[in-house]
């Protein structure tokens, strides 16, 4: 979170009163306009993530309060309750405050100033669920602006994501449906729920020990085995008229816990797989898995049923269509002084026969260069010849096409600040390392004829036709017939669809900032400005009084 080298400044306004009717005071609206100059703002101790969305949000409904009604707050205390199953903690959003003003009569006891203050709290309550669901609950930018990007957050879907929530039927079922989670997000989730469902195991006794388990044994311990992976989520199919016996359907069960577990999948519950069943919580895989979904959100907003998704520390990528994996490759990546950063783009067009200009960092160590490559004249542009190819002020050092060039044949572009992209190597052995992190920040591509064959097919373009080109030297630029999004991440664990969890190494050390973070309370998060609706007030009457005290710093900046 940016730090601020402002004082707090204490704002106190006169005559925050609301009658009955849930129409607010002129007042009001002139609090709202103070909120647009806020960074960050509490109202008695509870911050706001955004006072100016939440003055825009007010502004939109004509500052009429949004919560009337008990069965909205009593869907977002649930939601908000169950919130650990996305790697989220209760109290992300108020989960006290929602406590309180969920019982029966709490709201309608509220009067004045108090009455507006819990409206306000309630609505950054939904708030804070709104985004922190839709883009996760840090601003990457602000946990590592070298390595991460992503835009401002826009204002306009976080309003219309709270408007409908509280004009819908059913306020859980329009959250849940805002938009459809890709597949590896959910694979990750099933298993946090695994382990979610685990720690309600603490106060249960632990299942005797005793002989094997196995297919076609009966008895006592089979039934409590039985409940016990239901509980653990593993129990899907394991219900049974004959809870006792150890059927086919327990066994499967039996697979899949063993496997997610990591352990030697038998089917059996000897005295290893026992263990892991009354010790089944192991809380640094659910630290694990909690900040690798927090940075799924980072980037998984609204994807689109075709994409290219570089997964960084697993050195590969894949190409998605209809949202399943159609195609994977083996991918080399930045090295611990040149990392791959993590980002969300949009792959547009493809260089076959791509020309390569030497980095500054490898042209200032050079003497001189051979004749594969080429010294152009940054003032003129021209070639020449006899420069000092060190000089990277005076010249530039270009690598023609050919099967040499360090780019190889083909790369794969998606314009972007870090000037990163994929491209082919001839470096090809180096594929068979199972570490891959030896580029320069750029994704090399084990398979790349077959990757552009793939993203081509649409445009016209087959493989006898991309050859064709490939048995010249002339670079040529091809277009995309619908740009795609590729989106690079660094995830640290992943699960697949059977509920293995696959966890990789830090091998950029970037885990401990997102696991710190996470954990501490976000005060505010970037949005993206937007031009407000004027608003109307007026002046206060200073012959009454406010018992709301907000609490604000950072003015003029969000």
């Amino acid at each position: 979170m940016i730090k601020t080298s402002l004082s707090l400044v204490l704002l106190s306004w006169l005559t925050l009163l609301a009658p009955a009717t849930g129409r607010a005071s002129e007042l009001f609206a002139s609090t709202l306009e103070a909120f647009r100059e806020s960074r960050t703002l509490a109202i008695d101790g509870v911050p706001l993530l955004s006072a100016p969305v939440l003055a825009d949000f007010y502004l939109q409904r004509g500052y009429t309060l949004a919560w009337s009604k008990p069965a909205p707050i009593e869907a977002l205390l649930e939601l908000v309750e169950q919130s650990d199953t996305e790697g989220f903690r209760p109290e992300d959003f108020h989960v006290e405050v929602l406590r309180r003003l969920s019982r029966p009569g709490a709201l309608d006891a509220l009067q004045g100033a108090a009455r507006l203050a819990a409206d306000l709290q309630l609505s950054d309550a939904l708030l804070r669920y709104a985004h922190h669901t839709r883009y996760g609950k840090l601003d990457p930018v602000a946990v590592d602006q070298k390595w991460n990007d992503r835009a401002p957050v826009p204002a306009e879907r976080l309003i219309a994501d709270m408007r409908g929530a509280l004009e819908a039927d059913d306020l859980a079922d329009f959250l849940g449906g805002r938009f459809q989670q890709p597949f590896w997000y959910q694979d990750l989730k099933r298993v946090l729920s695994h382990y979610a469902g685990a720690r309600h195991l603490k106060e249960l006794p632990p299942l005797a020990g005793g002989p094997v388990l196995s297919l076609g044994s009966r008895g006592e311990r089979v039934a409590q085995l039985r409940e016990r992976l239901r509980v653990l989520g593993y129990g899907e199919s394991v219900s049974s008229d004959q809870p006792e016996t150890f059927d086919a359907a327990l066994r499967e069960a039996v697979l899949a816990f063993q496997r997610g577990r990591g352990l030697g999948a038998d089917g059996a519950v000897g005295a290893q797989t026992l263990a892991a069943i009354n010790d089944p919580i192991d809380e640094s895989k659910v630290e694990r898995i909690r900040l690798n979904l927090e940075r799924m959100r980072w980037l998984y907003e609204d994807l689109p049923p075709d994409y290219v998704f570089v997964d960084v520390a697993d050195y590969m990528a894949h190409l998605v269509r209809g949202r399943e994996i159609a195609w994977s490759t083996r991918v080399i990546v930045g090295k611990e002084d040149s990392q791959t950063p993590m980002f969300r783009d949009r792959l547009d067009h493809l260089v076959l026969n791509p020309t390569w200009t030497v980095p500054v960092s490898i042209q200032e160590k050079l003497t001189n260069v051979s004749a594969k490559y080429t010294l152009i004249d940054r003032r003129t542009g021209r070639r020449v010849s006899g420069g000092n190819a060190a000089d990277y002020k005076r010249y530039r050092v270009v690598q023609q096409p050919g099967p040499d060039n360090a780019l190889g044949r083909v790369k794969f572009m998606f314009p972007n600040r870090h000037a990163v992209y994929m491209h082919d190597t001839p470096s090809k052995a180096l594929f068979g390392r199972s570490a891959r992190a030896l580029s320069h920040g750029c994704v090399r591509v084990q398979n790349p004829m077959k990757f552009a064959e793939l993203l081509l097919e649409e445009s016209g373009w087959d493989r006898a036709r991309i050859d064709s080109v490939l048995e010249g030297t002339q670079t040529r630029y091809v277009n995309l017939s619908e740009p795609l999004p590729v989106l690079l991440y660094y995830l640290t664990a992943r699960a697949d669809a059977d509920g293995n969890l696959h966890l990789r190494r830090d091998v950029y050390g970037r885990d401990p900032a997102v696991a710190e973070a996470l954990d501490r309370p976000v005060q505010h998060t970037r949005i993206a400005s937007y031009e407000f609706l004027p608003l109307e007030t007026a002046a206060p009457d200073p012959a009454l009084e406010s018992s709301v005290r907000l609490t604000r710093s950072d003015v003029g900046e969000r």
